[in-house]
């Protein structure tokens, strides 16, 4: 009898996924250039609601003014912000950092599947970033979605008001 009942946990077990549990996402920003937290940011996250939208509709959300997040964060002193996905959780959802274009470096916009941040995490990095050798270190824990960022040259600080226009 006893056989039986660990056979039948087993099979429960196997058939538990880690995404069906309510899961703590970690949002964080990191200036790649010296490993600091970026703090006070707003961060966005939409597609977490299981209203079904499309990949498009989603984007605008974040990207349109005024946005219209399904949840709106800050990050604290140490770059982080902490939300709770649903249960059951959306297979992808989008997260966007609110950086000043002038100042940082970044492709603040990504779709994130869930099963990839329970599992190992998600890291994204500017293009202008990956140039630093040791931004390579940095590296996600499970749970957490990582910006990597580097700051703007001073130049660019400069001519980012013409280039605007």
């Amino acid at each position: 009898m006893r056989a039986l009942h660990l056979r039948i946990i087993v099979l429960f077990l196997s058939c538990v996924n880690a995404v069906c549990f309510s899961q703590t996402v970690l949002i964080s920003i990191v200036n790649v250039t010296n490993g600091r937290p970026v703090r006070n940011r707003p961060v966005y996250i939409a597609g977490i609601s299981g209203k079904i939208s499309s990949d498009l509709d989603e984007r605008r959300k974040l990207l349109t003014k005024p946005a219209t997040p399904e949840l709106l964060l800050v990050t604290d002193a140490n770059g982080e912000a902490h939300f709770e996905l649903p249960n059951p959780a959306p297979a992808y959802f989008y997260v966007r950092a609110v950086l000043s274009d002038a100042h940082w470096d970044c492709t603040c916009l990504v779709r994130v599947s869930t099963e990839e941040v329970v599992r190992k995490g998600f890291m994204t990095m500017s293009p202008y970033a990956e140039h630093k050798p040791s931004a390579k270190s940095i590296q996600p824990k499970p749970g957490e979605v990582l910006f990597g960022l580097r700051p703007t040259p001073w130049w660019w600080r400069i001519l980012y008001p013409v280039e605007k226009g």
